[in-house]
């Protein structure tokens, strides 16, 4: 009986575990936040919305991304007190060839 109690809840944390991993990426994904705010200008386009109702979606969407990129790891952002005081650049060789 322990075995198979074990063998139970070993189960249902790997599938627990497995659900929180694709909810963390899907909350980490841009993708459906991209396709709303080309769908919003398609419709600004066609005169569905107007541009009063586009920009407030812009504006909206726009910050949800921001807040997603804000939260990976390694992201990076500039705020306007940000001061750059190197930058390291590479060049390819074929580019020194013309």
């Amino acid at each position: 009986m322990f075995i198979l109690d074990s063998l139970l809840i070993g189960s249902l944390r790997f599938v627990f575990d497995k659900i929180v991993a694709a909810a963390e990426a899907e909350s980490r994904d841009d993708t459906s936040l991209r396709e709303q705010l080309l769908e919003a200008q398609m419709r600004l386009e066609l005169g569905e919305i107007t541009e009063e109702e586009f920009a407030e979606i812009e504006r909206d969407v726009i910050a949800r991304i921001r807040e997603i990129k804000g939260t990976q790891p390694g992201a990076f952002s500039i705020t306007p007190g940000t001061k750059v005081t190197g930058v390291e650049a590479t060049v390819p060789d074929d580019v020194n060839e013309h």
